[in-house]
């Protein structure tokens, strides 16, 4: 997977290609959060993408959240949700890093 800036292309064809990773369990820091529960495009920058999570908090869909962007780099993200049921995500390229790095995890989710 590249790493860094996409372009809108770039993450649509990342989003489809990573599709089967919703209902898995997100792993790392992230593992209390239960599983996947999409893996959608948002901005890149960390700002943008609070921002993102809180137009997915309303919208709740990652669609309209991604309105308000008018920028042109992207990144994928894996949303889920936290206890409080509050919108969280995790960029696809951090979760894949620590999923690489253990294979243990692998091969408990084969």
């Amino acid at each position: 997977m590249k790493e860094g800036k996409l372009k809108l292309d770039e993450a649509r064809l990342i989003c489809s290609e990573y599709a089967d990773l919703v209902g898995q369990p997100f792993c790392g820091e992230y593992r209390n959060l239960g599983n996947i529960e999409a893996v959608v495009i948002s901005p890149y920058g960390k700002l943008e993408k609070f921002y993102f999570l809180k137009q997915y908090q309303i919208f709740k869909d990652a669609t309209s959240a991604l309105a308000f962007y008018n920028g042109e780099d992207y990144d994928v993200v894996l949303i889920g949700h936290d206890s409080l049921q509050q919108p969280v995500c995790r960029d696809l390229s951090a979760h894949l890093a620590f999923y690489i790095s253990n294979p243990d995890l692998r091969i408990a989710l084969d």
